[in-house]
């Protein structure tokens, strides 16, 4: 019976990614903090999920998104720093992430500004960045530079979840919706592939 194939072989290595140390990039650790955010596929897909969310349940939201998204990882990255070691969550944030790609799948259908207010969404969004950046600053700990890399992580999310937010500006052509619904479903099905990825690792 063959081995693992090459997509096999790369999808275990990010998978490796949410339990791993940061990635030296030799861009100093400002550089290393930037590029853990496409390095670390929970972060990157989280950040994707939540401007789709946004987008999908109106202007008002998806304005505020921008600033919520890298304040909230920020002061929970500082607060991951100083518990001083790394917390094994990367399970409970995969299983979050599939949730959120589920909420982007199903999308208008919801229509959860409506059902449940933007200011549940936004507290919610605030609470996941929290949650992700605790993550983050917690496996940071002991590394030179960890502060670095934790803003320039954060850069990284601010800028990116504006370049997505300008992208995405509704209101969307039918296509553009219906092409948002699927890229939920990706990550939806990224979310458990993580999933079933981290249950089989020894804890």
């Amino acid at each position: 019976m063959s081995g693992p194939g090459p997509a096999a072989a790369l999808w275990s290595r990010l998978g490796s990614l949410p339990l791993a140390h940061l990635v030296p990039t030799g861009l100093g650790p400002w550089g290393d903090g930037m590029a853990r955010l496409v390095l670390q596929p929970l972060d990157l897909l989280l950040l994707v999920a939540l401007v789709l969310l946004a987008v999908q349940n109106g202007r008002s939201w998806s304005d505020r998104l921008a600033l919520v998204l890298p304040l909230s990882w920020l002061v929970g990255g500082l607060g991951g720093l100083l518990v001083g070691r790394e917390l094994p969550l990367a399970l409970p944030c995969a299983a979050l992430v599939t949730a959120v790609g589920v909420l982007v799948t199903l999308g208008p259908a919801l229509r959860l500004s409506e059902r449940l207010g933007e200011g549940f969404l936004f507290g919610g969004t605030a609470a996941l960045s929290l949650l992700f950046g605790l993550v983050a600053g917690s496996s940071l700990t002991g590394h030179g530079g960890a502060l670095q890399a934790l803003l320039g992580e954060a850069v990284a999310i601010a800028v990116g979840t504006a370049l997505l937010l300008m992208a995405l500006d509704p209101p969307h052509p039918r296509w553009l919706a219906l092409g948002l619904r699927v890229v939920g479903s990706w990550i939806a099905a990224s979310g458990l592939l993580m999933l079933g990825w981290l249950s089989r690792q020894p804890l």
